[in-house]
């Protein structure tokens, strides 16, 4: 009986080189080479850079051309911009192979609304974890550079009402502890004894040199707002300095709203 050879079908790393420069005549369509020649999902790459993964879609579809994220996108694709941007040769093709996470990048744990008394414990032992276990990745090459090591996320439910309409079930929040609060930041507000971390705004009311009168404001009309003494038993455990906001909660959320609107 005659032996039948195996055909064995090449490496990714082959099909990649091998993909031709007319294909790549777009800046989508090299968003994408570049994306897939490192193995990246469009998820992926909108967390490294800090986009919502709508942003990589519509890129590489071309329905925008324009992006202040496309330096980011460069440098995590490991591009030159001007390659990404108007397609210009690259000196050399760097390795396709899948890469380990950039040293600049960590995980940030992901956190709810009811997690009060872990967040807490949080912000004094960064070792203490979210109870479901999930993070996200944060690239400290971006805006977050000057971010301390107590950063944490929160994800958004149903039920948390007091962070609506600005903010969506399934809508992930990055607060920074230890950033400066400015004028009309969102804040995450802890209250003895409530079940759940709430969302208010910085407001300032008056400032006379270091002393600042302020008061939260509440987004969501139907919670309170917070003013003089009422500020003493309230913690504000950081800014909110990001959202991001998966296609899957969008769509989510859509159906929702046709089903209960």
């Amino acid at each position: 009986m005659k032996k039948v050879a195996k055909v064995i079908s090449q490496s990714n790393n082959s099909l990649v080189q091998s993909m031709p420069e007319e294909n790549l005549q777009t800046m989508g369509a090299r968003v994408r080479h570049y994306r897939e020649r490192l193995g990246l999902s469009q998820e992926e790459l909108a967390l490294r850079v800090g986009a919502a993964q709508q942003t990589i879609q519509s890129l590489e579809s071309g329905k925008i051309r324009k992006s202040t994220f496309l330096p980011h996108i460069a440098k995590a694709l490991g591009v030159d911009f001007d390659a990404l941007l108007l397609g210009k040769a690259q000196p050399q093709v760097i390795r396709t192979s899948r890469p380990l996470l950039m040293a600049t990048t960590r995980r940030v744990p992901l956190f709810t609304t009811r997690d009060c008394e872990v967040v807490q414990a949080f912000l004094q032992d960064q070792s203490v974890q979210s109870a479901s276990g999930k993070w996200v990745s944060m690239d400290y090459s971006l805006p977050f550079a000057e971010s301390g090591l107590r950063l944490f996320a929160l994800k958004l439910s149903l039920s948390d009402e007091a962070f609506q309409p600005e903010f969506r079930p399934g809508d992930q929040l990055v607060i920074d502890p230890d950033a400066p609060i400015q004028p009309s930041d969102p804040v995450i507000v802890f209250k003895p004894g409530a079940e759940r971390l709430n969302l208010n705004r910085y407001r300032v009311v008056s400032q006379s040199g270091a002393d600042i009168d302020y008061e939260l404001v509440s987004i969501h009309p139907d919670f309170p707002s917070f003013a003089g003494d009422e500020l003493k038993s309230l913690q504000i455990l950081g800014s909110v300095i990001q959202m991001r906001r998966p296609t899957s909660s969008r769509i989510r959320l859509a159906v929702l709203e046709e089903q209960y609107g």
